[in-house]
């Protein structure tokens, strides 16, 4: 697309509403949007955040812009661009002036937007004729369960991309997983427990995006905790998305699971029949469908149903199968295999990280409503040959095979294998890491003692760990 065409889809008029100006932000990707008159002159810019500020104020949505458009951004004139330090003057004079975002409008003589001046924090700057890209633009992003196996591992990357990042968790295994991330001045935390209206308001306040990562996760828990998984999983998880929607932060991200096809013959893919085998797969699909009946043209919810994760993460869990295969090889020298033939998807969690990281720097158009399973078809396992697999990497270990294995009392039905296409195709996902490198990148972490006591409570999600480890 060529600049001026990227101006012009990022332009509205006056008379615009909140809502509709808030779409073309959205759609365009780049937080601001250029209020122009009749005549397409230049009135002044829109940020995202002053829309969002305006409705916390009790502004309607269907209001017009026009007490919201600021009408004194930092411009420059085009004759500017060559005059020697014309640049960094006003660089310099958008950094007193706080401003937000650091986007700087270059008005030609028709007082016409002809281009616009992008500054980082660096107070380095790219023209947008320079191939700014949607992704280069600061987003501030709040990760709710941030603290946790998957968001402490998403932090750092969201991080490293330049995100500003704001994590909202109850620390329940405590904060040892973002300690190092304090000095970062891009980083927040926030210790409230998501259920919390009050809290999810004020946390929401200057945010781009929302990923929902917390929950009561996996199967175990959710039987010992049926009240708060309920409450956890469905009603916070259906009201957060709709607070999100009426702020008009509308890049929502929700963690879900391929344990939501439960018990399927073939290869599951979105379109698949659901066919949930437990409570916690039974929630993540109530979740969805309220998230996803919330779409329209402004908020963009997007479902990523995960494989089972494993490998290393900032906050260690020894209760997910390979991870805790790997423990037991080296601390105990046998494992158990429950059950033979079914199959399962997995999935590491640097990888699932990534998969977050390229939807939430996806064009919006293009993920709205959307579910993706995450994952790569080559990691879809029999837990029979998952058994042979760690027996490779650790030929001296006993491998117990245990027939049967129950959830909520009954027996396991589980049997899924995945399609992965989607997210290949629509978001470009490939998956790097292997089981086989996990399990000798966590066995060597235990052996060196980078992991100090591994059977610590603070590394299971359920504490009453049993020697039953299955999927």
């Amino acid at each position: 697309m060529k600049d001026i065409d990227i101006i012009k889809k990022m332009t509205c008029k006056e008379d615009n509403s909140l809502i509709e100006t808030m779409r073309i932000i959205d759609d365009a990707g780049y937080t601001i949007a250029i209020a122009t008159d009749k005549n397409e002159k230049f009135l002044g810019l829109i940020a995202d955040s002053d829309i969002r500020r305006a409705i916390l104020r009790g502004t309607d949505v269907n209001d017009s812009i026009s007490k919201v458009i600021n009408r004194n951004p930092v411009v420059m004139r085009s004759e500017q661009l060559n005059k020697k330090g014309g640049i960094q003057q006003k660089i310099e004079e958008s950094f007193r002036r706080q401003a937000d975002p650091p986007i700087i409008p270059i008005i030609d003589k028709n007082k016409k937007v002809s281009n616009l001046l992008f500054i980082f924090s660096d107070k380095k700057y790219k023209l947008l004729n320079e191939g700014v890209r949607q992704d280069d633009v600061v987003k501030r992003v709040l990760i709710i369960g941030g603290a946790g196996y998957l968001g402490s591992v998403l932090c750092r990357k969201l991080l490293n991309k330049g995100y500003k990042v704001r994590v909202m968790d109850i620390c329940l295994f405590g904060e040892e997983s973002l300690e190092d991330l304090k000095k970062n001045k891009n980083f927040e935390l926030i210790k409230e427990d998501m259920r919390n209206i009050t809290a999810i308001t004020k946390a929401l306040i200057d945010v781009d995006a929302v990923i929902l990562l917390a929950a009561i996760v996996g199967d175990p828990a959710s039987i010992a905790q049926p009240v708060e998984a309920i409450e956890t999983n469905y009603l916070a998880t259906k009201m957060i998305a709709e607070a999100c929607k009426y702020h008009q932060i509308n890049r929502f991200i929700f963690a879900s699971t391929c344990s939501v096809y439960g018990k399927c013959d073939g290869l599951a893919d979105e379109t698949t029949p659901l066919n949930p085998q437990s409570l916690y797969a039974r929630s993540k699909i109530q979740s969805e469908e309220a998230i996803l009946e919330m779409t329209d043209e402004n908020f963009s919810p997007v479902s990523m149903r995960m494989g089972t994760l494993y490998g290393m993460s900032y906050r260690m869990r020894f209760d997910l199968v390979v991870n805790t295969f790997a423990l037991k090889a080296v601390t105990e020298g046998k494992i158990s295999i429950f059950g033979g033939s079914q199959w399962r998807p997995l999935l590491n969690v640097e990888d699932a990280a990534d998969a977050y990281v390229a939807c939430l720097s996806a064009p919006i158009n293009s993920i709205r409503g959307e579910i993706f399973n995450v994952g790569d078809e080559s990691q879809n396992y029999q837990i029979k040959n998952l058994g042979e697999l760690v027996r490779k990497v650790f030929p001296d270990i006993e491998v117990k095979n245990v027939d049967k294995e129950t959830v909520e009392g009954k027996l396991d039905l589980r049997n899924y294998k995945v399609s992965f296409e989607k997210i290949k195709d629509n978001l470009n996902f490939n998956p790097k890491k292997t089981v086989t490198q996990s399990l000798e990148e966590i066995a060597k972490a235990i052996t060196l003692g980078k992991i100090k006591n591994p059977k610590d409570p603070k590394y299971y999600n359920l504490n009453q760990h049993t020697n039953k480890i299955g999927y």
